[in-house]
């Protein structure tokens, strides 16, 4: 048996070694926590060492002594094994405080001594020297050498009684429970005080006279039963739990005198009246202001008010308020108390340490009722979750919880078993606090109770003592509120007789104050209102509006004669012209505005994107991400959002869409990543929007040609965090900016291969949205991006030219044939497996470049007078067998190229043409497909090629004319292909998040060769990767001694070992390139292997 302190003994569920003199462990078993003091028991095996003889230390809590010479045996500051001096100074310190949200020690004295331990040493024996242990090491400052110890009387008596259920060389009962080491107590908070402060609360003299005259009790010696030792003070009650026996019976200032007829001036013998008095009543004799006071108040059994079990919920969880919590906190025991949010309360923004109130309406007193409402929540749904923080108790919060059970499964009941020292799932729902707990709660909660039965939960009681259906012991008011039901009743009735008065009369004023608007359209031959009806809006404008009809757009905000004059002085203009946005005559530059304000409205949507803490995949940085997007499709099946990739990172998560054009929310589905470019689109569904919401939604205008430059003027416009539109006029200072953004640390995507526009004045590095002509067309995605500069994130926006994301907008509209279009398949996207930057032709003459390619490309392309030069290539792909760094690209399939769209168009029709011949291929006749199938198989075992190589042999390829070492010569190099959603697939192993390596991995150039499919992207702490040290960044290359090319043979291999199994991993780490074995012990209960 082992004692420990609890701050490495928790109540919640542990697995935990220990780890012996001689380096041998073994596995320990929580058996005992204390409900108060700052100790527990390990158990474990002691015929499980094999080559050491385990000896025991004796427990001496009376040895205890003023200048007691000492030594606290441990491992300080993580030293194997280190023995610090020190001198006991004081038998009577107050308990420690480490904090209000920590866990904080009471009624008890601390042992001090100037011994200078730090972490690592808690529960440490301080030994004397005949090698008794007179304490247990639990703090000290950090400032000072001042070191706190537990003193030993309660762990005395607490060992004594588990060996009597547990005699030596005895199996422990399966039915074992730490209730069976009775604690008690009146759920109040003493304070020892000496005499001199005990008078100024009015202590009168003879009761002191009689304090001082009576024995007392002291920690150690001499005289531990009370001979010769008299007592300096008394004990004071400092405050009391909210609706436990003692509260409003017990004052804060109250002097203890008796308990039972026996003077009290210890907290020793306090404690053992009440551990020996569960379940009974004690008789108290106090005085308050000088006036004695006698009071009878039931004993709590401390193991009643703290809990037993918890709620898992998408990982996170909750569990009845717990009697340290609540007294720290002073609020009532068996709340709903949150100590982790996980992701689904995370995600509705409830925080750490808050206390739910009522969920979809119900109120939730207890976890009974709060597990039974949450496990009933279907997936996907969307209820209103009342809560409280104690910071803020005053003040009720209201959230919007969206249920999930996709990534976590349904909530999870997991109840404590003490006789094995581990947590089982459960499928049954909480219970209360514990059997009975009821019975020692205040009046004021039960009467909640009746309250909620008689269905009058919101009313609020004149005394305060509820609100909203649950305890409110903290609030004192005076309230007069009218009577709820009825006043529902009521607005139901209106409801079903027709539409709210107030709504009606509102409706009534608007109309007649846009009735001059809409005269005034329709006297210009056009409507004041676009058409938002009828067929789907595909977006996609390579011709821009006339004026006309944009003039009447804007005679919504401006008289008619204002747009009669626009639309006399305006002509259509072609897409081949200029942007018409520049020369637009308009005798109202306002008006304008706001048409195109209104436009864009109708466009723009708020992109909010959470992601679960087990699908953090392809290295992303953040948990939550949120950006401006671009409708750029409202279909009768499929709506397409057009966003940047710094919002939504990669395909694993949640998609929250709020619509600029009318308040609606609805979720979406990522559909397509682009591999290189800062740009994803993120579908939803329009039949689920309000018919309202559907009608005023419109698909955006893009605009491809001509491209923005240098010198254009447009309008930044974007929606902010409340939804409103903020825009501003920017002229454009470089269309050509070529972006080379660095590698993270993590590796994770990052936008290649793009030029962007710049601006001269934006919304600050963070504002996303849109570049417009004056008539609303968009020409590019003013997206946001980010990157690391000197281990720190910054984000900046630019934007994104519209001929860079609209073909394939084009392709997934294209997909849209039915109401199977969400689940369309995914776009492969072919690349070129190599990364280019641009340099300057004066750099490039430098380094050799022939004088005739130098003057051919600077005719070739004047603006930008640059040549691309190979940076990098992907790991194990054909480029990098072909390529090297420093390579120069002259030219690709003979057509000289300067610039990355240049390359991109060049594999676009070469994509397209092997497009096409694959589906003719696909159209042949069968007898022909099938003979030659039959000629493949009949091909010899070994002459067949791994299916990776065969693919990618299969891949079309385009030819590059390069410069290397003074030689210009034609290289033929195979393209690449990307699945357009990332990375599809997540294996969780002893707590490691295992994926094939993303393409932000094989980026940077190396990758183990033949056996690297299984990527550690993420671990978890507390899990068996973290303690054994299997981070992030490796290749598990091997499991004991087989082999794991991919994620399929490793869980093959996986699958045959057991709860507790130790496993050999070999490992590859990604920036050192090394290769070294790890040891792991499998943790199946608490960390199972799932995908």
């Amino acid at each position: 048996m082992a004692c420990k302190p609890r701050c490495s003994h928790f109540v919640g569920p542990i697995v935990a070694e220990a780890i012996f003199l001689n380096r041998e462990e073994l596995p320990v078993f929580p058996v005992y926590y204390d409900p108060v003091h700052d100790f527990g028991f390990l158990r474990f095996n002691p015929s499980k060492l094999q080559f050491m003889q385990v000896g025991e230390v004796l427990l001496a809590p009376e040895a205890a002594a003023l200048g007691l010479e000492i030594r606290v045996v441990g491992n300080d500051s993580g030293e194997k094994v280190s023995i610090l001096a020190g001198t006991l100074a004081r038998l009577d310190r107050d308990a420690p405080h480490y904090g209000r949200k920590n866990y904080n020690d009471f009624n008890t004295f601390y042992l001090q001594a100037a011994s200078g331990t730090k972490g690592g040493s808690s529960g440490s024996p301080v030994i004397d020297s005949q090698g008794r242990a007179v304490g247990l090491n639990a703090g000290g400052k950090n400032k000072a050498a001042s070191a706190y110890y537990l003193p030993l009387e309660r762990v005395v008596r607490a060992l004594h009684l588990l060996q009597q259920h547990w005699p030596l060389g005895g199996c422990i009962s399966s039915s074992w429970s730490a209730a069976a080491v009775s604690r008690g107590d009146l759920q109040t908070t003493f304070m020892f005080k000496g005499f001199d402060e005990v008078r100024r609360l009015g202590l009168r003299k003879d009761t002191e006279g009689v304090v001082r005259a009576a024995n007392a009790r002291s920690h150690g010696a001499p005289g531990a039963t009370g001979e010769g030792v008299h007592a300096v003070g008394m004990l004071v009650v400092e405050a009391t739990v909210p609706g436990s026996p003692a509260d409003s019976v017990l004052e804060p200032g109250d002097v203890l005198v008796r308990m039972n007829g026996q003077v009290m001036s210890h907290f020793l013998a306090l404690e053992e009246m009440l551990d020996d008095a569960v379940g009974q009543s004690v008789d108290i004799e106090l005085e308050r202001g000088g006036q004695p006071v006698t009071l009878t108040i039931p004993v709590t059994d401390l193991h009643s008010v703290t809990p037993s079990s918890m709620l898992e919920l998408a990982g996170g969880s909750l569990h009845a308020l717990s009697y340290q919590q609540a007294r720290t906190n002073r609020a009532q025991l068996g709340q709903v108390y949150v100590a982790e949010p996980g992701y689904v309360l995370g995600r509705a923004a409830v925080p750490k340490f808050a206390i739910i109130t009522a969920v979809d309406g119900v109120a939730t007193p207890d976890m009974q009722t709060a597990a039974k409402g949450l496990t009933m929540l279907q997936h996907g749904a969307r209820v209103p979750l009342e809560y409280y923080t104690f910071n803020e108790r005053h003040r009720r919060h209201t959230a919007i919880l969206q249920v999930d059970r996709q990534w976590y499964g349904g909530p999870v009941h997991w109840v404590r078993d003490d006789a094995a020292g581990a947590w089982h799932p459960s499928m049954e729902l909480p219970v209360l606090l514990s059997p009975g707990w009821d019975s020692v709660i205040a009046p004021a909660a039960a009467a909640s109770r009746a309250g909620k039965a008689a269905n009058q939960a919101d009313k609020v009681q004149a005394d305060g003592s509820v609100c909203n259906g649950v305890v409110a012991e903290d609030m004192v008011m005076q309230v007069s509120v009218p009577d709820s039901q009825q006043a529902m009743a009521d607005a139901g009735q209106q409801q079903k007789n027709g539409m709210h008065p107030i709504v009606a009369a509102s409706r009534r004023k608007l109309s007649k104050g846009t009735t001059g608007a809409a005269a005034a359209g329709t006297a210009n031959g056009s409507s004041a209102v676009p058409d938002r009806q009828g067929k789907a809006q595909t977006g996609v404008k390579r011709t821009t509006r006339s004026s006309t009809t944009f003039a009447a757009d804007a005679a919504v905000y401006g008289s008619a004669k204002k747009a009669e004059a626009a639309v006399s002085n305006s002509t259509i203009i072609q897409a081949a012209a200029t942007a018409a946005a520049a020369n637009l005559k308009c005798s109202s530059s306002e008006a304008m505005t706001k048409a195109v304000e209104e436009a864009m409205r109708a466009s723009l949507v708020l992109v909010d994107v959470d992601i679960p803490l087990v699908a953090l995949s392809d290295g992303v940085h953040a948990r939550s991400f949120q950006g401006c997007g671009l409708v750029v499709y409202h279909g009768e099946h499929m709506g397409l959002v057009l966003v940047d990739r710094n919002t939504v990172a990669i395909g694993t998560c949640d998609i929250n869409l709020s619509f600029g054009a009318h308040p609606a929310e609805l979720p979406g589905a990522v559909r397509f990543l682009h591999p290189l470019h800062n740009f994803a689109l993120v579908s939803y569904t329009p039949a689920a929007l309000p018919a309202e919401a559907r009608a005023k939604v419109r698909a955006a205008q893009l605009l491809v040609s001509p491209t923005l430059a240098r010198g254009d003027r447009c309008r930044l416009v974007g929606l902010s965090k409340s939804l409103r539109i903020m825009q501003r006029t920017s002229n454009v200072t470089s269309a050509t900016v070529a972006l080379t953004i660095p590698s993270a640390e993590v590796p994770r995507f990052r936008a290649v291969h793009e030029e962007v526009v710049k601006l001269d004045h934006d919304f600050g590095s963070t504002f996303s949205g849109v570049l417009t002509n004056e008539e609303g067309q968009v020409r590019a995605l003013w997206g946001s991006y980010a990157e690391q500069v000197e281990h720190e994130e910054r984000e900046w926006c630019a934007g994104l030219p519209a001929h860079v994301f609209v073909p394939w907008v084009e392709r997934l509209i294209a997909q849209d044939t039915g109401a199977d279009s969400i689940t369309a398949p995914t776009l492969p996207v072919r690349v070129l497996d190599a990364e280019l930057e641009a340099v300057l032709l004066s750099k490039a003459a430098q380094l050799g470049l022939p004088a005739e390619w130098v003057s051919l490309l600077d005719d070739w392309d004047p603006e930008r007078r640059q040549v691309l030069r190979v940076r990098s290539t992907t790991a194990n792909s054909h480029a990098a067998q072909a390529l090297k760094s420093g390579d120069m690209l002259l030219a690709v399939n003979s057509q000289p190229v300067t610039s990355f769209a240049d390359v991109e168009s060049v594999i676009a029709a070469v994509s397209v043409a092997t497009s096409v011949v694959n589906v003719s291929a696909e159209q042949q006749p069968a007898k022909r497909r099938k003979g030659s199938r039959n000629c493949k198989a009949q091909q010899p075992q070994q002459q067949q090629q791994p299916e990776q190589q065969r693919d990618q042999e299969d891949q079309p390829s385009v030819q590059l004319t390069l410069f290397r070492s003074g030689a210009v010569f034609d290289c033929s190099v195979r393209l690449g292909q990307e699945d357009s959603l990332g990375t599809d697939r997540l294996v969780h192993w002893c707590g490691a998040q295992l994926q094939s390596p993303h393409r932000a991995v094989r980026e940077l150039g190396f990758q183990p060769e033949g056996r690297a499919g299984v990527f550690v992207s993420r671990w978890h702490h507390g899990s068996p990767a973290h303690r054994y040290g299997m981070f992030a960044l490796h290749w598990i290359l091997d499991v004991n001694g087989k082999a794991t090319p991919d994620l399929d043979t490793f869980l093959e291999v996986v699958k045959q070992l057991q709860d507790g199994d130790f496993v050999r991993v070999k490992v590859c780490h990604l920036e050192t390139t090394q290769e070294k074995v790890l040891s792991l012990k499998l943790d199946t209960k608490y960390w199972p292997t799932w995908e």
